[in-house]
């Protein structure tokens, strides 16, 4: 069998790009200011949200001294419908209400509150978003709460521990300027050097 061939170079292309961006190199640095210019100007138009943590585990009640009701409780956390259960209680109306009430607001339109349980752990992580900055913080932790006593209710073998509270975030989660910008660089940049060469290839050969 016949080897195949050796794949030929292309530095003729590389040639042809190198010179394009030398003579055209104000296409490129145009491109890129004018995509980080829209970029930040659709970033200073949206709305700033901010997102809090919480952190809480899910372990058996204290109360419990029974050996055999220890493993019991343990194993039923093993099978994760206990805990996927208990995630489920921040995002339900009825703990916003009770968040609601405690903050002395309406209601919380304009705030997401999620759970979610970390992998392979029995750690519920709560998270809550919206415009404020300084009330995020206690909407999760509020949120932590609620889900504690609700938890509570519903099966009394279980408590819930806080790992981490939620602190006051020191900048929005979304919209995130510094990667807007950057994505916007590097989009402005290939099409920047797309343009210089086009323009180059359709500049009439001298001679």
């Amino acid at each position: 069998m016949a080897p195949l061939p050796p794949r030929p170079s292309r530095p003729g292309v590389e040639r042809e790009a190198a010179a394009a961006l030398r003579a055209r190199w104000w296409v490129v640095l145009l491109a890129v200011v004018v995509a980080v210019g829209v970029s930040a100007a659709a970033t200073a138009r949206q709305k700033p949200i901010y997102r809090a943590s919480v952190t809480l585990v899910v372990a058996p009640t204290s109360s419990i001294e029974s050996t055999g009701d220890i493993l019991r409780s343990l194993e039923t956390l093993e099978r994760r419908s206990v805990i996927a259960t208990f995630a489920r209680i921040p995002g339900s109306p009825e703990a916003r209400r009770v968040v609601a009430e405690k903050l002395g607001m309406a209601s919380l339109d304009g705030w997401r509150i999620e759970g979610s349980v970390l992998p392979n752990t029995n750690i519920i992580k709560i998270d809550a978003e919206g415009p404020e900055a300084a009330r995020a913080a206690d909407v999760a932790n509020l949120s932590a709460e609620a889900t504690r006593q609700e938890a509570r209710a519903l099966y009394r073998i279980f408590t819930m521990r806080t790992l981490a509270q939620a602190v006051p975030p020191s900048r929005p989660a979304h919209p995130d300027t510094r990667r807007n910008l950057l994505v916007a660089a590097a989009l402005g940049l290939l099409l920047g050097l797309l343009g210089a060469l086009g323009l180059e290839r359709r500049r009439p050969s001298q001679g």
